[in-house]
């Protein structure tokens, strides 16, 4: 796995590097055309990078919103087996108190008989 991290992020740093290093002169950014009030003035390699990270991180909340409805299922599944657990502990407690009771109730009615047979 290592491995393969090595091949993705190597090659994209090696990118990031060359682009810094030869892209340096400013360029100006307009929100409209032929308007100046919303001008930004950056190295272009500082625009490059930005836009690369903003595709970054909106990959990143796109996947991360794609599989929220998993992590949904997840958590009510698993809120469902933890009541399931506790219905069947609170089954087997019923089960092993009645075992006693009967089991105390057949001693009981052993009891009497024993004293009348030796009696």
């Amino acid at each position: 796995m290592q491995y393969l991290t090595l091949i993705i992020t190597l090659p994209i740093t090696v990118f990031a590097v060359l682009l810094v290093l030869s892209n340096s002169a400013a360029v100006t950014l307009h929100l409209l055309p032929d308007d100046d009030v919303f001008a930004l003035t950056l190295p272009l390699w500082q625009i490059a990078l930005g836009l690369l990270g903003g595709g970054f991180f909106l990959g990143a909340l796109f996947v991360w919103l794609l599989h929220q409805k998993a992590r949904f299922r997840f958590w009510q599944e698993s809120r469902k087996a933890a009541r399931l657990e506790k219905e069947l502990e609170k089954l087997h407690a019923e089960e092993t108190a009645r075992k006693d009771r009967d089991a105390a109730a057949s001693a009981a009615q052993a009891a009497p008989a024993q004293i009348t047979a030796q009696g």
